[in-house]
């Protein structure tokens, strides 16, 4: 019993974010209820490709930066030992 109520909490609030979302949408397009809630799986899957695909470019542009940083230690602690070398 314990594990049904977050479940049912979880479907309730599902629920109701479907529901504004379908209210806000017909009244911006005009569309009855029932249009969009057909067209809510093509607009899920778009919004669901479009993180999707922000997500990799922002993991590449997070490994780019990664790798230029990585680059400028090297070169900044190559840099410091020869700086030492020289002192000696």
């Amino acid at each position: 019993m314990r594990i049904v109520r977050p479940y049912g909490f979880g479907i309730v609030l599902v629920g109701v974010g479907v529901a504004y979302y379908v209210r806000r949408r017909s009244a911006e397009t005009g569309l009855g209820y029932f249009d969009v809630l057909k067209q809510l799986p093509g607009e899920a899957r778009k919004y669901w490709d479009d993180a999707g695909r922000r997500g990799k470019l922002a993991l590449q542009d997070g490994l780019s930066a990664a790798r230029r940083r990585e680059d400028e230690v090297v070169r900044a602690i190559a840099a410091a030992g020869g700086a030492e070398d020289d002192a000696s």
